[in-house]
């Protein structure tokens, strides 16, 4: 898994991306990836209290979604 830091009002996030494989089927390229790019992540935070990490599995940027994971259920 690729990752990458997310930065917000609230602070830093650590984002777990999909694999390269992953996230070229999504359509996900790195270009849309580069920092100052303004994207919303939809997935699964840390069960850490406390701990800035989330795993995504759809991320949003410029009004298109990305669906990592198609297979599984919104």
């Amino acid at each position: 898994h690729g990752t990458m830091v997310l930065s917000t009002r609230l602070g830093d996030w650590t984002v777990e991306i999909g694999q390269p494989w992953r996230n070229e089927q999504a359509g996900l390229t790195p270009q849309l990836l580069r920092p100052g790019t303004r994207l919303l992540v939809h997935g699964h935070r840390s069960a850490r209290k406390g701990e800035r990490l989330m795993k995504a599995e759809r991320i949003v940027v410029a009004g298109k979604s990305y669906n990592l994971y198609p297979d599984r259920a919104s």
